[in-house]
């Protein structure tokens, strides 16, 4: 119960990374505040909060719209009181060539990836400041931001390059206000979403060439959020943490190849 009577807000919490982030949260003992685009997924995960006899709520979770992000602390706060963490874990994908792809889907991929970033560190920081140990701001990254081109995803892995830049900016501004950023950088996560897009097959062929050799599971990534917002993480701040099987240190083999193995 290393989390007893913490306030986390989770945005993206209604599927995936962001719910089991949630879940962990809510074992631990923490009032969880789950942000999700989709209410239905929302209020599933809340169900699942409070089977474990744990205190959720639910707040809308566009993040590429100003208002529902400052609608998503203004309810962390007035539910609850209070506001310790804040994970964020939604973003928005848009795969093809910069060639041709519109303004608009790109513009959605900066509002949701990028601006998003600032709208809630903003928002947060008043309330953040105020907790008892350290305020603490986990942002959900990608392993795509260290790797040098995946096609297609040119402005998802600029935009995760972005979020670790500007979390450890963040680092050293917030720190005067007591609050502790970090960021999670998640390898290839068998995720709904995921298997949906690559298929069943292709991930686990390619997991097979990592160190570890086996695909990501949501709750390794819950797990390294709870260390870095734990009392044992209070010396870390501004850092990167990689959580990919050791997937960015290895070549990856042509999609093509894999599907012929």
């Amino acid at each position: 119960m290393r989390y007893k009577d913490k306030v986390v807000l989770v945005t993206g919490a209604g599927r995936g990374m962001g719910r089991a982030i949630a879940l962990a949260y809510a074992r631990e003992g923490a009032q969880v505040v789950v942000s999700a685009r989709t209410a239905k997924y929302g209020e599933e995960t809340i169900a699942q909060i409070l089977a474990l006899g744990a205190q959720a709520c639910l707040v809308g979770g566009d993040i590429a719209d100003r208002a529902a992000i400052k609608s998503m602390i203004e309810g962390a706060v007035e539910t609850f009181g209070a506001l310790d963490i804040l994970v964020h874990c939604a973003a928005d994908t848009a795969r093809g060539l910069i060639s041709e792809m519109s303004d608009d889907t790109f513009d959605h991929i900066v509002r949701s990836n990028i601006q998003s970033l600032f709208w809630l560190a903003k928002d947060a920081a008043p309330y953040l400041c105020r907790a008892q140990d350290k305020g603490r701001i986990i942002f959900i990254s990608s392993g795509e931001a260290n790797r040098k081109y995946t096609p297609t995803l040119i402005p998802y892995g600029s935009s995760k390059a972005f979020m670790n830049a500007f979390a450890r900016g963040l680092a050293v501004e917030f720190g005067a206000l007591n609050i502790l950023v970090n960021v999670i950088e998640p390898g290839l996560i068998g995720t709904d979403h995921m298997l949906h897009t690559l298929g069943d097959d292709l991930p686990h062929k390619l997991a097979a060439h990592f160190p570890v050799a086996r695909l990501g599971e949501s709750a390794d990534i819950a797990s390294a959020a709870l260390f870095l917002t734990s009392s044992e993480a209070s010396y870390i701040t501004g850092t990167s943490l990689l959580v990919d099987g050791g997937a960015t240190m290895v070549a990856m083999p042509k999609v093509d190849d894999v599907l012929k193995a």
